[in-house]
């Protein structure tokens, strides 16, 4: 078998360094992985991001509930709700009809390259989020009385310049709808910070919070 440098060495050095880190075990895992190896381990990959979605989901849950001061019966039936909604179901990853009205999409997306920058099916995913909550989709189609949020998983300073970049108002247009609804989205979002008040929340914003497991 020809043996190639660059590329393959790149990916065989990143995996083994990830799997003797959850192992302990100094060995060469990757010379050994058969095709039905790398199958298996794709599909577990798959369940990992789930597990990642799920969690921050509960975590933005959690926060959300904090925030807005609801009581611990509430809480708990919240945070029940997310836990029995399945990855890919259609509508917003969380849905909170009372006492306050409040819609939520969670992204678990890294910046690429290590880099601070979204690379362009990112950036394009996050803002048809955003434009979703703004305009509704599925069964709720009118957002008009709801809190919006979109959470983005915190990996610090790569999130923060990542997130300037994306806030940033294109000063061309176009004329085709799907680009034109990210453009315009970009008007209604809000950074959360720490310093906000529930009193100063407004139904006309979109509001962006970056958020870590460990909130």
């Amino acid at each position: 078998m020809t043996h190639y440098d660059g590329r393959h060495t790149d990916l065989k050095n990143r995996i083994n360094k990830y799997l003797k880190k959850l192992t302990g075990q100094d060995l060469d895992f990757y010379s050994g992985m058969t095709q039905s190896d790398l199958i298996e381990l794709k599909t577990v990959l798959a369940d990992i991001n789930n597990v990642l979605t799920f969690k921050t989901t509960l975590t933005a849950a959690n926060w959300l509930c904090n925030l807005f001061g609801l009581d611990t019966n509430t809480k708990e039936n919240i945070l029940e709700t997310v836990d029995q909604i399945k990855p890919n179901t259609k509508g917003f990853d969380i849905h909170i009809s009372e006492p306050y009205k409040i819609i939520a999409e969670v992204k678990c997306i890294s910046p690429v390259n290590n880099g601070g920058k979204f690379g362009g099916a990112q950036w394009n995913s996050i803002l048809d989020d955003f434009h979703k909550l703004k305009n509704g989709k599925g069964v709720l189609l009118d957002t008009s009385k709801y809190y919006k949020f979109l959470f983005l998983l915190d990996l610090g300073n790569r999130t923060d310049q990542a997130i300037t970049q994306l806030l940033r108002i294109s000063k061309g247009t176009s004329d085709k709808p799907l680009r034109a609804n990210r453009h315009q989205v970009k008007e209604h979002i809000f950074l959360f910070t720490d310093t906000e008040k529930l009193e100063n929340l407004g139904f006309d914003k979109v509001y962006l919070k970056k958020i870590q497991l460990d909130e």
